[in-house]
């Protein structure tokens, strides 16, 4: 799905310079193709405006040391202005512009940015916000992931660290398939998740960070979670069908945890009669995976659930024969 997905944007992205080759930049600024267009961005952006917290703001601070000036985030059930996910890192500086999903435009104004980062929603976006500063759209809900930050990193010169962060991942999954050898293929992996307690369950998305840990490790999935839909990627599945997905090992992402990383959601699911029955409870491997941490648009997400599910399928105690391929 990468492959095919990659090679519409490279085309895309192809056309889309063909078309612009006779299109000049003035000077302190460069060409640069992103998934709304091509035009021109600075060389070395300094007020750096995000649109969305955990899609932009997040990696943009956590991993390739840049503070915009500005960003949207999200209000709390307290009614508190917060950027999620940000709670270890200073934010003191950063100016709030509005709710992901409804920026503000004169806020972003107020700014004077010469750079703005946001997504594809709403669709809107790059047509407000390019009327105010140079903006590069970053689709992290149709193109692979990893793709994506790599747009991300090079928008704002940090490219080499990217790859470096790209490549010590790939050198995790690696490290498994290594290790494990035909134990690692004959190993049958399930990974699903819930956000609440109605006793249904969706498969993870195909792209995203998920997507890229499933490339990156290409493990043997259950057969109902390998042809993974991206037209709807979280259909809810009732704990029914849970016996379809039966594996070696089963991972729950959950998104409760409270400060020491306890999911009352997870434990509701182990003690479900239908989950007991699984042959991989039965066994004890099921194992939560945390939310917040894992998967997203990060490279730190996406190194969380690769080494989570590392750790799990390198254990000597799994039982590799629950599930005969």
């Amino acid at each position: 799905m990468k492959n095919q997905l990659t090679m519409v944007f490279i085309l895309t992205s192809f056309l889309l310079t063909s078309s612009a080759l006779a299109q000049d930049c003035s000077k302190g600024l460069r060409l640069f193709e992103h998934h709304a267009g091509t035009g021109c961005i600075p060389a070395d952006p300094q007020r750096i405006v995000t649109l969305t917290d955990i899609n932009a703001l997040l990696p943009l601070m956590t991993e390739l040391g840049v503070t915009p000036v500005a960003s949207a985030g999200h209000i709390d059930d307290s009614g508190d202005q917060i950027f999620r996910r940000m709670g270890a890192y200073d934010t003191s500086s950063i100016e709030w512009v509005g709710t992901y999903g409804s920026p503000d435009p004169e806020a972003v104004a107020a700014q004077n940015p010469d750079l703005i980062i946001g997504s594809p929603y709403p669709e809107t976006n790059y047509e407000i916000f390019s009327k105010i500063a140079p903006t590069v759209i970053l689709d992290m809900f149709e193109y692979p992931a990893d793709d994506t930050l790599l747009m991300l990193a090079d928008a704002v010169n940090r490219t080499e660290r990217a790859r470096e962060q790209q490549t010590e991942l790939e050198a995790v999954a690696e490290g498994v398939r290594e290790t494990l050898g035909a134990d690692f293929e004959r190993t049958t992996l399930s990974i699903i998740a819930t956000q609440d307690t109605d006793r249904t369950f969706y498969r993870m998305e195909p792209q995203g960070g998920w997507g890229v840990i499933r490339e990156y490790l290409d493990p043997t999935m259950t057969p109902p979670e390998r042809p993974l839909d991206p037209e709807n990627p979280y259909e809810r599945i009732t704990y029914e069908a849970l016996p379809e997905h039966a594996a070696d090992v089963m991972f729950l992402v959950t998104w409760d945890h409270d400060e020491t990383g306890h999911s009352a959601i997870f434990e509701d699911f182990l003690a479900d009669p239908l989950v007991q029955a699984l042959p991989v409870a039965q066994a004890s491997k099921i194992f939560n995976i945390e939310g917040q941490k894992a998967g997203g648009f990060s490279w730190t997400g996406i190194g969380h659930g690769l080494e989570r599910i590392a750790e799990v399928v390198t254990r000597d105690d799994l039982n590799r024969d629950l599930v005969v391929e």
